[in-house]
């Protein structure tokens, strides 16, 4: 009997120095993973080079020799020792415009910001055409627009850049990846340079005026990046760079761009007729009703639209019998779903045209047809009661 327990306290003690040996073999072999070993986030990293592939070719440089005048003051009303100097200033200067433009057509038009080409004697475009070769040339300007910073520039050569594949700015969320082409150093005119980041936000109105709701993005925008590329992470475009918030004068990470779904109305009408002519519809509204202001002012939580609060007299509206109080639900069959929307909508058709208004009037919906003229178009903000934007945009 003794010897059996004796047999079975080795087999116990035998089993635990095996086990005591795996434990403290476990953290060696631990130690001595592979030092070239990835982890797992760094595996899964992004690379965004297809997409800028698909559209860095389509983005251009653009230089300008932009004209400018001096205002000076009146020689009488300066002291007799400072007129004859004031004669020795010259009343208007020369100087160097540097920006970058996108390729949109097989034709060569190229989409830039206004400010980038304003006032241009001479304008000059840089690109690589599909052949790989490097291309300086003319450009003309077909057409530009004051409220959105927005030139349309046609390039006069046989070589022309490819055009970038156009994305929508409809469907984009904060969060999404967001990357930014451009040129963005007078001194590296030729070397273009991308960089990523996301939407930080969307429907950024400037000035209060929600002509353009921007997007808003956090990828690095400097000099000269002004008409470049804003493109999803696909390599599709879905905005025009614009302007900056900076303090430093640099890019301090608040950069805005033009939605390309708002910037192809205006190209359309550029090519159509080398001017921006929006249709004028003469209405006043405040924002999409929600449950809560359709049973306040319907008893009714299901209304959807915008309450037309104002109508001008003598507008379009007016004289197709729109009425303060109406509902506007539908434009052309389709659902209204945001102010900007509305606007866009309007804007995309010409003086003259007809456009079908639906509306919901007395508990009843109808739909009445107008024909769009010219004029003062009003918005009512958040940010301006009553803010009235010239038809050819702001000043």
């Amino acid at each position: 009997m003794t010897g059996v327990l004796l047999a079975v306290v080795l087999l116990q003690y035998q089993q635990l120095e095996d086990l005591s040996g795996q434990i403290t073999q476990a953290p060696r072999d631990t130690a001595q993973a592979p030092t070239n070993a990835v982890a797992p986030a760094a595996a899964a990293a992004r690379s965004y080079a297809d997409a800028v592939e698909r559209a860095a070719q389509s983005v251009v440089s653009i230089h300008s020799t932009i004209r400018e005048q001096i205002e000076l003051p009146p020689a009488d009303e300066l002291p007799s020792a400072f007129r004859e100097l004031l004669q020795t200033i010259p009343s208007e200067r020369l100087w160097d415009s540097l920006g970058s433009g996108v390729a949109i057509t097989d034709e060569g038009h190229i989409l830039t910001a206004l400010h980038v080409i304003e006032g241009a004697e001479d304008i000059e475009v840089h690109f690589t055409d599909t052949q790989g070769n490097s291309v300086n040339a003319r450009a003309q300007l077909i057409g530009s627009d004051t409220s959105t910073d927005l030139a349309l520039l046609k390039v006069e050569s046989t070589a022309l850049p490819p055009p970038v594949p156009i994305g929508s700015s409809d469907g984009i969320r904060v969060g999404d990846s967001a990357l930014t082409i451009g040129y963005p150093r007078r001194d590296l005119m030729n070397q273009k340079s991308v960089s990523l980041g996301i939407v930080s936000a969307l429907g950024i109105p400037r000035d209060g005026l929600p002509i353009v709701q921007y997007i808003q993005t956090d990828a690095a925008m400097n000099y000269g990046n002004s008409g470049g590329a804003l493109i999803n992470a696909e390599g599709a475009l879905i905005g025009i760079n614009s302007f900056i918030y900076s303090e430093s004068g640099g890019s301090d990470g608040i950069g805005f761009a033009v939605p390309i779904n708002k910037a192809m109305i205006i190209v359309e009408q550029l090519i159509q007729h080398g001017v921006v002519t929006p249709g004028y519809l003469g209405v006043i509204t405040g924002e999409l009703l929600t449950e809560e202001t359709s049973r306040t002012f319907f008893g009714n939580p299901d209304i959807e639209g915008l309450l037309i609060e104002q109508v001008d007299d003598g507008s379009p509206a007016e004289q197709a019998g729109i009425q303060a109080g109406d509902v506007m639900v539908a434009i052309d069959g389709s659902a209204i779903s945001s102010v900007i929307g509305a606007i866009e909508q309007i804007n995309r058709k010409a003086p003259g045209q007809f456009v079908e208004l639906t509306i919901f009037r007395t508990g009843e919906y109808q739909t009445i047809s107008v024909t769009l003229g010219t004029g003062t178009a009003q918005y009512r903000t958040q940010f301006n009661d009553n803010a009235r934007i010239p038809e050819n945009g702001l000043d």
